[in-house]
């Protein structure tokens, strides 16, 4: 029977499952000889483009630890800066330091986190105040790749309670792994 032209099927036989299992069956027969074939190649017939899986770049979180060792003079002061060069690099985070004195977050410039670049500072007028090598902060970062960025630790300034400058050195560990 035709309809416009079309022809129409037997409505008994378009009715039910098992109106779609010669369908379903010639599917499968496509699907598994077409999985079967092999691709050409150059000795074998037209070469045909080699599809490879998208890579994406590796991510990598470090933490950085930062210590200023100012010798046997408080320290409660400082202001230092950080630059990483080599590799994609942003930091996310800041923690403070180990000593009661600086376990706040240090100050910095929230825009820079995103910058390979960062400047810290904190200061307490406490009394007790470390003396020492003391880690005064740590540094949450995202690293791009597999090569590690080059890291510098700049101190610009350390002082006691009373203002003096101390000649204090700073710098820079692996610190536990985030």
């Amino acid at each position: 029977m035709t309809f416009f032209g079309v022809r129409r099927l037997d409505a008994a036989f378009v009715r039910g499952p098992a109106a779609l299992l010669p369908t379903l069956a010639s599917l499968c027969l496509f699907a598994s000889a077409f999985a079967q074939t092999k691709p050409t190649t150059a000795a074998s017939g037209p070469a045909m483009a080699e599809t490879r899986p998208v890579s994406r770049p590796i991510v990598r979180f470090v933490a950085l630890d930062i210590y200023v060792d100012s010798k046997d003079r408080p320290l409660a002061a400082y202001q230092f800066e950080l630059t990483a060069v080599g590799a994609p690099f942003a930091i996310v985070g800041v923690e403070g330091g180990v000593h009661q004195a600086f376990v706040e977050p240090p100050y910095y410039d929230p825009a820079a986190l995103s910058k390979n670049r960062i400047i810290l500072a904190a200061f307490n007028t406490g009394k007790d105040l470390p003396t020492g090598k003391t880690r005064i902060a740590r540094i949450h970062a995202r690293v791009i790749g597999e090569k590690d960025p080059s890291y510098a630790v700049k101190l610009v300034v350390a002082a006691t309670a009373d203002g003096s400058r101390i000649p204090a050195t700073a710098t820079i560990a692996p610190g536990e792994k985030p």
